[in-house]
């Protein structure tokens, strides 16, 4: 059986802003101007492969990704746990 990776995150101890600044950094977010342009930006977490499980629940699809989940959520200050099933 494969082993499969969850990465459990919190975000408890930010204010309402910070917690939407740092999902919108993670998943990327779509922007629209007062002109009718609309701008695709795109999240940390773009070029990894990973199922969203639950609210604050991600699985990796390839284990070699975790360095990179890992680093992503250490620059960003996140509080997280990473549970191996």
């Amino acid at each position: 059986m494969k082993e499969k990776i969850a990465i459990i995150y919190d975000l408890k101890d930010k204010t309402q802003t910070q917690k939407v600044q740092t999902l919108r950094e993670l998943y990327g977010y779509r922007d629209k101007s007062n002109y009718a342009y609309k701008y695709e930006r795109t999240g940390k977490l773009k070029k990894i492969p990973f199922t969203k499980v639950k609210k604050m629940v991600l699985m990796l699809h390839n284990r070699d990704d975790l360095p990179k989940m890992v680093e992503i959520f250490n620059k960003l200050k996140i509080d997280f746990e990473v549970a191996r099933i």
